[in-house]
């Protein structure tokens, strides 16, 4: 999964695309510059910028920033009791912060999650009693 990784006062926040975090981040968090930095899996950097209530996300054209990447991963493990040596490579600082988000996203709003087996049943009875209901008066 392609995650993309912004700082902010979190100090970590974890999208799985450039598109999801567009549509979650909010433009006067942007303007305030609450997001300094973002980063792809690899240390590639990206730019947030906002324009109306537009957030825009763009590749920087600049050699990838791996230790700055690290050190935002390792700092944001540390903060929920995963501390990891300073010898930990990128793919595990990556693995481990999109383990994280993926089994506890605070907000339950960036990763998509199936709907159970008995939710679908709750979605299909509802309008089949619905039409029951209607078809008896």
């Amino acid at each position: 999964m392609p995650s993309l990784f912004v700082e902010s006062d979190e100090p970590l926040l974890v999208f799985p695309s450039i598109a999801v975090a567009e549509s979650w981040l909010e433009a006067v968090d942007v303007n305030s510059r609450l997001y300094p930095r973002a980063f792809d899996a690899t240390g590639q950097k990206f730019s947030i910028i906002a324009i109306d209530d537009m957030v825009t996300i763009n590749k920087i054209d600049a050699p990838p920033d791996v230790e700055g990447l690290k050190d935002l991963l390792r700092r944001a493990l540390a903060q929920v009791g995963d501390v990891r040596s300073d010898d930990a490579s990128i793919d595990e600082l990556v693995a481990a912060a999109e383990a994280f988000w993926q089994e506890l996203d605070p907000y339950g709003e960036r990763f998509s999650k199936p709907i159970p087996w008995w939710g679908c049943l709750i979605l299909i009875a509802i309008p089949v009693a619905g039409l029951a209901v209607y078809a008896s008066l």
